[in-house]
């Protein structure tokens, strides 16, 4: 039987708070993974680890409620959590941001003559 549609959302931000639980149980905190070198390996892996119990975790509780209010708040929250951490791995701890200064990926124009 389907919960209520208030008890939809109280349920599905139950799911966004045990599913940040189980990221933080994986994950080490964004600040420590800023002080890594960047993309690595081991924090890529743990990440898919924790996504994948997250997910799970989401997809048998909104199974359970049958509701897509569950499922979506609680993608939303996985969402937030993995863009964080994808983030925060990119950054360069010598520089503080993503991109190295010298790039030449796609440079600027020369407008000086």
């Amino acid at each position: 039987m389907p919960i209520g549609p208030r008890n939809e959302v109280t349920a599905g931000i139950l799911v966004g708070a045990v599913d940040a639980l189980i990221w933080t149980h994986f994950m080490p905190s964004v600040a420590d993974i800023k002080e890594v070198p960047q993309y690595n390996q081991n924090i890529e892996s743990t990440e898919r680890t924790a996504l994948l119990v997250c997910t799970a975790f989401t997809l048998v509780t909104a199974g359970f409620t049958k509701s897509a209010k569950v499922f979506a708040i609680g993608g939303l929250v996985i969402l937030a959590l993995d863009f964080a951490t994808k983030h925060a791995n990119a950054v360069n701890p010598d520089t503080g941001a993503m991109a190295d200064s010298d790039s030449t990926s796609y440079p600027s124009p020369d407008y000086s003559g």
